[in-house]
């Protein structure tokens, strides 16, 4: 008798190993699987906006916001300045809600939610704003790719229904800079290029 329980728990065992092995499998696939950020912004093109850029307004504010990779491509950060105004915010994608979700806070104490949407060949984030006395408002930034150094952003009312208002509050032209660490590598890869080619040309 106690040989049969013996067998019986072996084979039990065999066959349940087969089964706890597919399931690792699946999990690890499907772990592997799963979409970053970065895999988003690659797949629609919009890994552009990464990067340093500046704009001035027609009474004349320099505006700068910079849009940062981190956490191996799971996050993106923002960080906006302009005359008496500090923005700073994160965009992730939130894969149970299969949305890519911006939030933030700036230095007048309001805090920013929002969801990012593809439009074509433009990106939009519909945001909303709750201010320090708790007032909200709702609003929608587009953002385009003119050239290889230049981003056009668009900002729409939203109405009660959640569609955007027929023109633009407000339009900027942002212009792309070097952020100083990509002026540096490029300055060292000219000099070194000097070099070799004045060693090349030496006898």
């Amino acid at each position: 008798m106690k040989q049969a329980k013996t067998e019986t728990v072996v084979m039990s065992l065999k066959n349940i190993l087969p089964v706890l092995a597919a399931v690792l499998v699946i999990l690890a696939t499907g772990a592997k699987a799963q979409q970053s950020l970065g895999d988003i912004v690659k797949e629609y093109g919009f890994d552009w906006i990464i990067g340093k850029w500046a704009a001035q307004t027609d009474e004349g504010n320099k505006i700068q916001v910079i849009y940062n990779w981190q956490l191996d491509k799971h996050l993106v950060t923002i960080n906006l300045k302009w005359p008496d105004y500090e923005h700073r915010g994160m965009i992730f994608y939130v894969p149970g809600k299969d949305e890519v979700v911006q939030i933030g806070v700036d230095n007048k104490g309001s805090t920013w939610q929002g969801t990012w949407e593809v439009d074509g060949d433009k990106a939009r984030v519909r945001i909303e704003q709750t201010k320090a006395d708790g007032q909200t408002q709702k609003m929608a930034i587009v953002y385009s790719k003119v050239d290889a150094r230049t981003m056009k952003t668009e900002v729409y009312g939203v109405d009660e229904t959640g569609k955007l208002t027929g023109e633009p509050r407000g339009t900027l032209q942002y212009n792309r800079k070097a952020v100083k660490g990509e002026k540096k590598a490029a300055d060292k890869s000219r000099d070194t290029s000097r070099k070799k080619n004045k060693t090349k040309g030496e006898v």
